[in-house]
């Protein structure tokens, strides 16, 4: 039986009001991010997207996952959708949202696909479709010299980002040793500092910020099975979330992932973003 990892709510880092207006949309013009497609260019698939000629992107900003600057697309999920659009004669059109409002966005046919290392799960799959796995993001601990059981640190403060499907498990095991954060930046930042003893994050998150931080004595372990915290006895996967109703476009993408991870471009994008190629190839049962 296939598990879906948890939802990749940790990503909600602001709240937001029952608005869903699309703020900040811009349609890129440099490569890779936007660049006008070629009008003598053969589709790699066939989908309608929303605006013709237009692939509507929505993600939050997420290093090194999915990242938006000066008009371009960057991180691993937005050199995927880059790949894809220009693939398929279609120039992106990149919205930046609170990630509380990105899956809304999709749901609400606002946008075509979204970006950010989005876990699949059964209650997202009623609303917005989900593509095949992409990429492994499983969950590590991060400290000095880490081990990899939970249990090995209770009694410890252990600090992890609001919203993940294991914080309030981790919470209700942990109790007040436990701090829920608003940003895996935050909980990084009182790992650094010696707030905490350990932080629970995402593989993906935990590596970027190790390479953007030379010379600290932390590293990272992928967590063993804890029944406690249910969220670490599945492979943690993600997809990229599109609008339910285009069937087209999701065999689209599906095919897409499936070409890229064959090629080894895939496995080119993670290393480039400092994720381990492995990644290309995940566990999803």
């Amino acid at each position: 039986m296939k598990h879906h990892a948890p939802a990749r709510t940790a990503l909600v880092l602001l709240a937001v009001g029952a608005s869903m207006a699309l703020v900040g949309c811009s349609t890129g013009t440099g490569a890779g991010a936007g660049a006008a497609a070629d009008p003598d260019c053969t589709p790699q698939s066939e989908f309608s997207t929303i605006s013709d000629g237009e692939l509507l992107v929505v993600g939050p900003d997420y290093p090194p996952l999915f990242m938006y600057d000066g008009d371009e697309m960057s991180g691993v999920d937005g050199a995927i959708i880059a790949d894809f659009a220009e693939a398929n004669c279609l120039s992106p059109a990149v919205t930046v949202l609170p990630a509380a409002s990105v899956i809304e966005a999709i749901k609400g046919g606002q946008a075509d696909v979204a970006a950010g290392g989005w876990y699949p799960t059964d209650e997202r799959a009623e609303v917005i479709g989900q593509t095949v796995p992409a990429y492994g993001d499983p969950a590590v601990l991060v400290g000095v010299d880490p081990t990899n059981s939970i249990e090995d640190y209770e009694g410890k403060l252990i600090g992890t980002t609001q919203g993940y499907l294991w914080s309030d498990d981790l919470q209700r095991w942990g109790g007040d040793n436990v701090k829920l954060y608003q940003s895996p930046d935050a909980v990084f930042q009182d790992l650094l500092n010696g707030r905490i003893d350990v932080a629970l994050m995402a593989v993906n998150e935990a590596a970027y910020r190790l390479d953007q931080n030379p010379g600290t004595d932390l590293t990272y372990v992928t967590i063993e099975p804890f029944e406690e915290v249910p969220a670490t006895l599945y492979p943690s996967v993600t997809n990229l979330p599109f609008t339910k109703d285009n069937a087209e476009l999701g065999e689209a993408l599906d095919t897409f992932l499936e070409e890229i991870r064959s090629s080894g471009r895939l496995a080119e994008i993670l290393k480039e973003y400092g994720i381990d190629e492995s990644a290309a190839t995940p566990e999803t049962e």
